[in-house]
This record gives structure tokens, C-alpha cells and sequence, in this order.
């Protein structure tokens, strides 16, 4: 099979073999290079990716400064927004954030907000005077009519500085000559900060916190029966609607109720 057979010399029929084998060698090399050609990326360069060797260049401060802005003018992208941020950090007044200084003051307000809370205040009172006692019904105490209760109102203090967190007080007394009972459910008495004229209704413990639970508590004539709540000094509006604001220095008056029997108002100051 290997042996060549023909009319010419042998030598003839080798030679011819080796240049057919010869040549699918060569083609087969050729097949081989254009395929790795096509599947081998293109080898990078500097130039290629200015957008990498942008990145991991260091930069190069600006030599020339800014020039100097207009009177009149807002600060320069360059020149005083700059110099603002190095001076804070790229913070806010105060070293925070315009984020974080919302945040602050959300929770600040939300704090104040939830613990303006009417609770009950248990510091010890003298009796108020009251007719003679009359005994109690075989069917026990009788409910408290507007007229058997008095509602007063009371501050801690008559002169608060603006940022002090005064504390208001509702004053309970069954003032009959008989032992009563009354439903004081935060939701039936109430505590208002009025201007000193009583125009402009300024705060209630009801705008924004007005828990509703049934508190019935039966009344001794003559013991007083209080309830207090640290103001926080700040407008607010009915389901706290509107955002509450800092009252200013001045005169105010403080009344209070339980259901419609309300109290005389009850004087105080604000000071720078």
C-alpha cells in the first residue's frame, strides 16, 4: 500500500506525498491561527481605558485658585463651597449633616411629643375645706356631678426661661359633702397654654398624645386629686397636624378642665 506503483521512478510518487502532506499541514496551522485570531481579545492600552487610568491616577490639585466671588455673589463651585467643606467635613452648622440634623430634630420633637404625657401626680397635698360629711348611701358613692368638683391649674413656677420645660398641673377636688365618683380618663381632662390675652390657643396635652383609658377613682371631699405634665414649650395643633415651633419670651396663662368644668386661668412668664 505504502509502496508507490505507477509508470514513473519512485521517487516521483514520494516526492508528491510529501508536498500533499506538506501542504495540509500548512493549511490546518493556517485553520488553527485565524481561529485563536478571532477568540483572543485585543491586548490593552493605556489609551484604550481612560476611564480606569482616571481612576487610579492620583489627581492633581488645581494650581491656580478660584477667583475671588462678587460681592453680592453665591459662594463659587469651587472657591467657598470648597472651603466649606473642608472647614466642616462636607457637614452642616454644627459639624452634622443635613441628614442627620433632620433626623435630630425629628426625634427631638417626636421625644418631646411623647412625653408630654398627662400622668398622674402623686405629690402629697393639704385637704381643701369642705361641709360637714354626710354618710355614704347603702348603695355606695354617688357619681360626681359637675357641681360636687372643682378643676384648677397649676405651674411649677411663675417665671420659666424659653428652653425650660415647665410643669403644668391639673388639680381635682370633690368639693361636696360626700364621697363621689368620677371617670378621669386622659381623655376627659385637659391642659392648655393660652397667650397671655387667652386669644391664641398656643398647646394642649390632647393635640398630640391623648391616651383613652376609663380611669373611674372615687373622690374624697376635700382631697385633692392631681395631674401633671412637663411642657416642652412648643406650639402644637389639633392631631398634630401642623409642625410645632418654640413659644417665645412673654406672658401666658395656663387653664385646665375635666370634661366641661374648666378651671380659672392660672398666670406665668417666659424669659429670654
Amino acid at each position: 500500500m505504502w509502496e508507490p506503483v505507477g509508470p514513473l521512478p519512485a521517487s516521483v510518487y514520494w516526492r508528491r506525498r510529501f508536498v500533499a502532506i506538506l501542504s495540509t499541514v500548512v493549511a490546518l496551522l493556517a485553520v488553527v491561527w485565524t481561529v485563536a485570531a478571532l477568540l483572543t481579545p485585543p491586548a490593552t492600552t493605556a489609551t484604550a481605558q481612560p476611564g480606569r487610568a482616571a481612576m487610579t491616577a492620583p489627581q492633581q490639585a488645581d494650581p491656580s485658585p478660584a477667583p475671588p466671588s462678587s460681592p453680592g455673589a453665591g459662594p463659587s463651585a469651587t472657591g467657598d463651597v470648597a472651603s466649606e467643606e473642608d472647614a466642616t467635613g462636607g457637614a452642616g452648622p454644627g459639624g452634622a449633616t443635613p441628614d442627620a440634623a433632620a433626623a435630630e430634630g425629628t426625634t427631638s420633637e417626636a421625644s418631646a411629643t411623647t412625653s408630654e404625657v398627662v400622668l398622674p401626680d402623686d405629690t402629697p397635698r393639704a385637704p381643701v375645706p369642705v361641709p360637714p360629711s354626710v354618710p355614704v348611701p347603702p348603695s355606695g358613692p354617688v357619681p360626681c356631678t359637675n357641681e360636687m368638683i372643682s378643676v384648677s391649674a397649676e405651674i411649677d413656677e411663675p417665671e420659666h426661661r424659653v428652653g425650660e420645660r415647665p410643669t403644668l398641673r391639673l388639680v381635682v377636688v370633690n368639693i361636696s359633702e360626700q364621697p363621689c365618683v368620677r371617670d378621669l380618663d386622659g381623655a376627659r381632662q385637659e391642659i392648655v397654654v393660652w397667650s397671655g390675652d387667652g386669644v391664641d390657643r398656643l398647646w394642649s396635652s390632647n393635640d398630640c398624645v391623648n391616651p383613652t383609658t376609663v380611669d373611674l377613682r372615687t373622690l374624697v371631699p376635700g382631697q385633692p386629686v392631681a395631674f401633671a405634665v412637663r411642657w416642652a414649650g412648643r406650639t402644637s395643633t389639633p392631631g398634630c397636624a401642623q409642625a410645632r415651633t418654640e413659644v417665645p419670651a412673654g406672658a401666658y396663662r395656663v387653664l385646665t378642665r375635666v370634661d366641661d368644668v374648666i378651671s380659672r386661668p392660672a398666670p406665668f412668664l417666659r424669659s429670654p
